[in-house]
This record gives C-alpha cells, structure tokens and sequence, in this order.
C-alpha cells in the first residue's frame, strides 16, 4: 500500500489477462515493462504470450521448485538483455546430490539424492542410493548449455493457466476403456483454461455419422463424471480425427504428446477459438445484449432463464475459467469485436458486463473502483463492525490459564502445519478444527497423512476436536449448542479457510472466508442463547 510495485510474481493466467488487456487498451506495456521482473509461477507461461511479452520489452523470468525438493534451480542472470532470462540452470552445478537425467532425445527429468540440504526427508523407509524423482521434465536450450525450460510432467499433468492440473493419463484411458468406438485418444491443455480432446475412432465407425459423435460424446460425459469440473471435457472441445487420419504413437502403443501436438496445432488451435453456443440461438444484433447473455448464460450453465437475475453472480452459475471460454468466445461473435476474459472475471453479473460492454452518456461515468480500493472499503467496513459489537471487559482465558483455539481450514497445506505446531503447545489447552463438508474427520486425517504428519494428533486426549463448519450460515453450520460451547470456550481464532480462485474479485472472498451471511431474527433463538447470538461470528472474542 503506497510503495511502487517493481516485482510481480503471479499465476500465468494472470500474466495472460494483462497481456491481452493491454493490447486491447492501446498497447502501452509499460506498468509491465517498468517492472524489474515479471515472474510466472505455479505453470509454465504460453510460449506465445511469453515471445509476446518479452518482445515487449518486459523481463520475465521464472523459478523451479516443489514441497520436496525446494529450490533446485537457479534462474540465469535476468537482465533485460539476456534473451533467455526464461530459462534456468542448476543451482550448484557441480553438486552431487542434483542432476538432469536425460529420459529422452533432448528431454531432461530433475532428480535428487539424498543430502541434497533443500531436500524434505524423503528417504525413509526407501533405499537412501535410490534417487527422488520430480517427474517434471524439461529440454535442455541450446543442448549442452546447462540451461533448462520446463515443458510440464512426466507423468502427463497438464497445468492448465489458472494453476489447476488435470492428469491426462488416466482421463484418457478412462475416456478410451468407456467406448469400442475409441481407438486412442490424447488430452490437451498445458497452458490453456480448458482440456481439450483428440479422438481417433476404432475402424468401422464414421468419425462423421453422428450416432459415432454421439457414442463418444456418451463416453466422455460417463468419463467426466469421475472428475473435477476443471479437467471434464466440453463437447465442443473435442476434435474427431478424420478417416485415414491417426495418433503418432510409441512402439508400447502410447501416444506421442509433442509430436501429436505439433501435427494437428491448427486442429488444436481451433477448438479453443469456436464458438460453440451462439449458433443455438438468435444472436441477431437486433436482441438486446441483457437478452442474449441470459440465454448465454443459461446455455452454459444449465439454469433456467428465469432464475437468473441482471445482479445474479456468474460464480453462483458455475461459470469457471472452463466455462469463461465458450462465453468469451461467444460474446465476442455477438459484438463482433474481441472480450477478454478479465473483462468477464471482473464484471460477473450481467448488469456489470453490460454496463462495461455499452457505457451510455447517461451512466455513472466515475472511474471502476481499483482492488485496492474495493479491498480498503471492505476493511473499513468490517472494522466498523468490529467496533459495533458488544466488547467483553478483559480477555477471556480457560480455568487452567491455558488457551482454546479455533482454527479454520484446517486440512490445507497451511492449516495442517498450524493444527502440528498449536497440538504440540502446553499452552493449548483445546483446538476446534474446522474443516468444510462431508466425512470432514477423514478429510483432516487423509490431508495430514498426505504431509506426513502423524495423524495420532488427532487422538491424543481428545485436545482436537474437528468440526465440519460451513460460512454460508450465521451460526456457521453448527447446532445450536456447539455453537454455544464453541462460543463461550474459544479464546483465540485463527482465520485460515480461504478459496484458491485466481479469478474471482477481493470481494468474492467477503462472504465466502471474512464472515457468514447476516444473522436470522433475533426471535429465532430460544432462551438463554439471543445474547449470545448478538455476538455472532465469535466476535467477542476477536
């Protein structure tokens, strides 16, 4: 707040947005370029946006590393004139303990080897001459350099842009196992919003008759199912191989991802610039734009036009960055000139993006509030609250002197080490672990077993208590009467339960992770709790 900002280091979705922002807006990249550098991480940056950008003038540069490992690579000086300030080389490239093992023509994996100093105790139980294996692949530019651009997992994780993976093994041998009309398929989207799909048909069925489009598309959708709606396919994402046509493959019969993506890239290009929902309906310039994005909407997200409101949010719709592309796309044919993605993110209701998309000399022409400010707003008026609610006249503490504590978002990677340290403390006297949705106890358990924590934490002396908690209601998802115990015991509460979404605004995050929604009637409280329900949200004890 108030310093220039020099160093920028993001998610590439991020990167992305910006880029195709301002050359939208005029092309000035200089925010970008009078930045020392512009640091992609958590994904590989797109190759095109990358030659974009640096080509631009900006200095980017990336960093390597993982839970396990650390950091095992340093970038190379990044200076603007080092062209290849994308790339790195070995952080100590004399050191034993670290090597690129080739795995392939011109393709490197990074491994490690025990004492390495950055290295987490991976060894155990495990033969300690046995290298780590990252599975992250990279190719060595110029061969013989030293220097090294990571191109993704050995194990076909595609990084999508906004962060997420989707295992492309086993989605396609699920896709191809669910259809004899299948005969191989690959899935894409390392560096995209979306997964894409290329399908080879089996012989004997038309890739053009549309009971075969029809067959595969049954299979995918029975596929989808098993997954996360950032890794299920589109039908429109799918591009069927023409007769005669097929998947370069191994002599072990898989296929060969690179050389697949290089012999159909305009195939492949193509399925993430269609328009695939506009065609279903009127798009006449003559419908008014509100009109259209309501059946738009509705097309995309399954829900009825007359549940969905000009201030309905498009995240209640479920309208995610997968999503976001087809409406992109589609919005775009309409108003025949190019949206960008972060005008969606930014504008998520219908009322909003009309209001951005048709400004009229009548509207409020004051400037769109920064995040910043929206995010000095949103403080101000939580603090105003704070300060409204009843204050207790000295700090509560248990009988013993020792302390009670809530902590939410429990079973992530920063609540787990959090949930370790307050279980280790004698000044903890009682932690209430609050962890979202169903089978929440095994949810914690599997979460710690997974960051090799021993999960009899969560047994000794019954000093945690996991509790399944939801934000969406004023007393926070509990009974009553835990809520009341909860209440009248906690001394200390740790806010930790925050949704990774890098496209949803800072105030997104006010209903789902700051506080529940408003309080019912005080009527609706038997006796003796409204004094307490006055204080909701345990803020008396803030």
């Amino acid at each position: 707040m108030g310093h220039p900002v020099d160093c920028v280091h993001c998610a590439p979705t991020l990167i992305e947005n910006m880029y195709e922002y301002i050359s939208e807006n005029g092309g000035d990249f200089t925010p970008l370029t009078s930045l020392k550098v512009l640091q992609p991480g958590g994904a590989a940056l797109s190759d095109s946006i990358l030659t974009a950008l640096v080509s631009a003038g900006v200095n980017v540069k990336t960093t390597y590393g993982s839970t396990e490992i650390g950091p095992p690579l340093r970038p190379i000086p990044h200076t603007r004139e080092n062209p290849k300030c994308y790339s790195f080389r070995n952080l100590y490239p004399d050191n034993r303990f670290l090597k690129m093992e080739e795995v392939g023509k011109g393709v490197y994996e990074c491994i490690v080897y025990k004492g390495f100093e950055f290295a987490a105790e991976l060894w155990e139980g495990k033969n300690p001459d046995e290298p780590y294996r990252t599975n992250d692949l990279f190719l060595q530019d110029p061969p013989g350099s030293g220097f090294y651009t990571l191109q993704g997992r050995k194990d076909d994780i595609l990084v999508h842009s906004n962060g997420e993976n989707t295992s492309a093994g086993p989605l396609q041998l699920d896709i191809q196992s669910s259809s004899k009309m299948i005969h191989k398929v690959l899935a894409l989207g390392h560096s995209k919003p979306c997964v894409a799909l290329l399908v080879e048909a089996n012989q004997g069925y038309d890739v053009e008759d549309e009971g075969t489009r029809n067959g595969v598309w049954e299979a995918v959708q029975h596929a989808n199912a098993r997954y996360p709606s950032h890794s299920q396919v589109l039908r429109h994402m799918i591009y069927f191989l023409p007769t005669r046509k097929s998947l370069p493959v191994t002599p072990k019969g898989n296929v060969r991802r690179k050389e697949a993506e290089s012999l159909y890239a305009s195939e492949i290009a193509s399925l993430y610039n269609t328009d695939p929902v506009s065609s279903k309906f009127s798009s006449s310039q003559q419908q008014p734009l509100e009109s259209y994005l309501r059946k738009l909407l509705s097309t995309l997200s399954k829900t009825p036009e007359s549940e969905i409101q000009s201030h309905t949010s498009f995240y209640t719709l479920g309208i995610d960055s997968r999503l976001a592309l087809p409406l992109r796309t589609s919005l775009s044919t309409y108003l025949q000139r190019t949206v960008s993605l972060s005008s969606i993110f930014e504008n998520p209701s219908i009322s909003q993006l009309v209001d951005f998309l048709t400004p009229s000399p009548t509207s409020n022409s004051a400037a769109k509030p920064t995040a910043i400010e929206i995010t000095k707003r949103i403080i101000a008026d939580l603090e105003a609250e704070f300060q409204s609610w009843p204050q207790s006249t000295q700090k509560k503490t248990q009988r013993s002197g020792k302390e009670t504590v809530l902590l939410t978002g429990a079973s992530g990677s920063l609540g787990t080490a959090l949930l370790q340290t307050l279980s280790s403390s004698p000044k903890i006297e009682k932690i209430y672990a609050m962890v979202r949705g169903p089978n929440h106890v095994a949810k914690l358990a599997k979460s710690l077993e997974s960051r090799g924590i021993n999960t009899s934490i969560l047994n000794e002396n019954g000093k945690i208590e996991v509790v399944n908690f939801s934000m969406a209601d004023p007393l926070l998802g509990l009974d009553i009467g835990k809520y009341a115990e909860i209440a009248s015991n906690v001394t200390w509460v740790m806010g930790n339960a925050w949704k990774m979404d890098f496209n949803v605004g800072v105030e997104d995050f006010v209903g789902d992770c700051l506080r529940s929604k408003l309080p019912y009637p005080i009527s609706f409280l038997p006796p003796p709790y409204p004094s307490l329900y006055l204080n909701w949200n345990l803020s008396t004890y803030y």
